[in-house]
């Protein structure tokens, strides 16, 4: 159940990295131009836009394409309203999730300024600034569960192998009066707990693959955060830490009485 729990926040924490990669992925910043802008101008200011490494993708919007658009949206022609289409040509651009951070759109903003033709470079300053401390706060929050699960799993497995070598401190003590060396006495202590490892862990990997199936049932689109490689990374670090702990813990408890005089066993 330790082990379950760990993985729980594991998934919790993957699935929310990927989280915080797709919604700064998504989010737009809107490139303005002049109505004149000659077809060289824009071919290589799409150019330019591209090969910045800030860059994720890029589209481009006519002012044709963009009063169809705002028309479908108001449900009405406004150009044959007004005479005329009042808005411009644009670029769509999203930006790569490790340069969507508040502090650098001010510098992106200032260097598409730079290209020929643009009139505006829009973007939404305060959800940019919003998306970006709930993403750090949620983060924050995870990590923290994690880490204090990861301490709760160390030391109930600790216990739990130590309470067993407990309950056999006599039967470890009658090995050594009789000549058996340490190694002797400490080996099957430490298969043994070994066993127990691979099994909770299988049990523990069993429940989360589990869940990791039927959650899009009960929230769909969840299936577009996993990552089967970090899955896999944390499925394997999950059976290390489980056998280290205890092989450690049986190692530790067994030279302890080992090491211990008879009258202290009582």
């Amino acid at each position: 159940m330790v082990l379950f729990m760990l993985g729980l926040f594991g998934i919790m924490l993957i699935q929310s990295e990927k989280m915080q990669t797709y919604f700064k992925e998504n989010m737009i910043i809107n490139v303005f131009m002049t109505d004149n802008i000659s077809e060289e101008d824009l071919a290589k200011n799409r150019a330019d836009i591209l090969k910045e490494p800030f860059t994720k993708s890029l589209v481009f919007i006519s002012k044709e394409q963009a009063a169809r658009d705002f028309s479908l949206e108001m449900g009405q022609d406004f150009v044959s309203f007004l005479g005329y289409n009042p808005l411009m040509p644009s670029f769509l651009v999203k930006l790569n999730a490790i340069d969507n951070e508040p502090a650098k759109l001010p510098l992106i903003e200032k260097k598409l300024k730079l290209l020929r033709g643009i009139t505006e470079v829009s973007y939404q300053q305060s959800v940019y600034i919003l998306v970006d401390k709930n993403i750090k706060t949620i983060g924050g929050v995870l990590i923290f569960l994690a880490s204090l699960f990861g301490l709760i799993a160390i030391v109930l497995i600790n216990n739990t192998v130590r309470l067993n070598l407990y309950a056999q401190r006599f039967i470890i003590k009658s090995m050594q009066l009789v000549g058996a060396t340490h190694w002797f006495i400490i080996k099957p202590f430490i298969w043994s707990s070994i066993k127990n490892g691979i099994w909770g862990w299988l049990l523990a990997l069993a429940m989360l693959v589990t869940i990791l199936n039927f959650l899009p049932n009960w929230i769909p689109g969840i299936e577009n955060f996993n990552d089967s490689v970090a899955f896999a990374i944390l499925f394997g670090g999950l059976f290390v830490v489980g056998i280290a702990i205890s092989i450690l813990s049986s190692w530790v408890s067994t030279k302890k009485y080992l090491n211990a005089k008879i009258e202290d066993l009582y």
